[in-house]
C-alpha cells in the first residue's frame, strides 16, 4: 500500500507539474500571451482563411491575425513583428539561412499555383513554342514566381532579356508588382502574356477575357523530370513555438479544419474572405482547388523537396548545408 501510494503520489505530482508548464508557456507575467499570424493578401491568406473567426485561442494562446499587403510581409519576418509568418518560400528561406531569423519553417502553406495567362487562336492551352519571341509581364522579381519562370525557360534553353525586342529563341520579361499590374501591361500593349498566380489567374482572365494559359506546375513537373510540386509559399514559426509540440500539434489542426472548410464551402469563401480577411479578397470557386492550398507538417520527404527547389532557383547558397538551420 505505501508503494501504491508513492507511485499515485509521484503520478499526480507529474501531471501538476505538467499543467504548470503548460500555463506558463500561455503566460507571462500572469497574462495570457497573445501570439499574430501574418499572410499577404492572395492564396496565401487563403491558407488562414476560416482560422480568423474560428481559431482566436490555440492550445490556451490567443491568436491575431493580420493580412498585409504582399510588398510588407517580408518585414513581419524580418523585423520578427509576427510569430507566424506564411510567406514566399525562398525569401523566408534568406532570412532564416543568411539573417539568422530565429523561425522554422514548418510546412508549405500553399503548393505552385502559377499560371501563364493571354490570349491563342484555335487552343487554350498557351506553349513554350508560342512565348518565344514574345514579351511576357510576370510577378514575384527575385521571389518564387520570377524564380520559377525563369528556371523553367532557362531549362528549356529559351534566354531570358529584359531590354529590347527579344528574338525568336527570347522572352522578353517585364517585371510587375502583382497581378494587376501585369494585367495593366498586357491590356496596354507592352506584354503580350501575364504570369500570376491562382485566384487571380481566373479572376483576371474572366475580366479581361483572357482565352488560355499555361501551367507553370507541369512546366516545372517537366523541367526537373519529377512528380514534385514546387513549394510558394511557407510556413513561418517562430522556433520557440515551433518546438512546443502540444501548440503545433494544435496549429496543424487548426490549419486541417480550415483548409476544409474552404474546398466544400468554394461558394462562400469569397464572401467570407471579404467580410474578414481583406475588403478586396476575391477567391472565385472554380479557383479554389488550383489555388493549391497545402499546410501539411513537413516530414523527411518534404524538407528535401524543398531544398532541392531552393538549389535550383537559388544555386548561389548551399541549401544542404543550410538543412538544419531552416527546419
Amino acid at each position: 500500500m505505501k508503494k501504491l501510494l508513492v507511485v499515485v503520489l509521484v503520478i499526480a505530482l507529474v501531471a501538476v507539474l505538467a499543467i504548470s508548464l503548460v500555463a506558463c508557456n500561455n503566460k507571462k507575467g500572469g497574462e495570457e500571451v497573445t501570439i499574430r499570424v501574418a499572410a499577404p493578401e492572395g492564396t496565401p491568406a487563403l491558407a488562414i482563411c476560416h482560422m480568423v473567426t474560428e481559431n482566436k485561442k490555440i492550445d490556451g494562446f490567443n491568436v491575431e491575425y493580420d493580412v498585409v499587403a504582399p510588398a510588407n510581409i517580408a518585414t513581419e519576418m524580418a523585423a520578427e513583428k509576427a510569430d507566424i509568418v506564411i510567406m514566399p518560400i525562398n525569401a523566408g528561406a534568406n532570412l532564416i539561412a543568411n539573417k539568422n531569423a530565429p523561425y522554422k519553417l514548418v510546412s508549405i502553406a500553399v503548393d505552385g499555383s502559377l499560371y501563364l495567362i493571354g490570349n491563342k487562336d484555335g487552343s487554350n492551352i498557351i506553349t513554350l513554342d508560342d512565348i518565344k519571341g514574345k514579351t511576357v509581364a510576370c510577378i514575384g522579381q527575385g521571389a518564387v514566381p520570377g524564380l520559377t519562370f525563369t528556371y523553367i525557360l532557362s531549362a528549356n534553353n529559351i534566354t531570358v532579356v529584359t531590354e529590347g525586342d527579344p528574338s525568336v529563341d527570347q522572352v522578353k520579361i517585364v517585371w510587375a508588382a502583382d497581378g494587376a499590374a501585369a494585367n495593366a501591361a498586357v491590356q496596354g500593349g507592352s506584354a503580350n502574356y501575364a504570369v500570376v498566380g491562382e485566384p487571380a489567374a481566373t479572376a483576371l482572365s474572366a475580366k479581361a477575357g483572357y482565352n488560355a494559359r499555361m501551367d507553370i506546375q507541369a512546366l516545372y513537373n517537366a523541367a526537373t523530370s519529377s512528380n514534385d510540386s514546387y513549394p510558394q509559399a511557407g510556413l513561418f514559426v517562430k522556433a520557440s513555438l515551433a518546438n512546443n509540440g502540444t501548440f503545433m500539434a494544435a496549429l496543424f489542426n487548426a490549419l486541417s479544419e480550415s483548409k476544409n472548410w474552404v474546398l466544400n464551402n468554394k461558394d462562400a469563401v469569397t464572401a467570407y474572405a471579404k467580410a474578414n480577411l481583406y475588403e478586396s479578397a476575391a477567391f472565385p470557386a472554380g479557383a479554389i482547388e488550383r489555388c493549391a492550398v497545402n499546410c501539411e507538417r513537413l516530414n523527411i520527404a518534404s524538407q528535401d523537396k524543398i531544398i532541392n527547389f531552393l538549389s535550383k532557383i537559388m544555386p548561389n547558397v548551399n541549401w544542404t548545408e543550410k538543412k538544419a538551420l531552416l527546419f
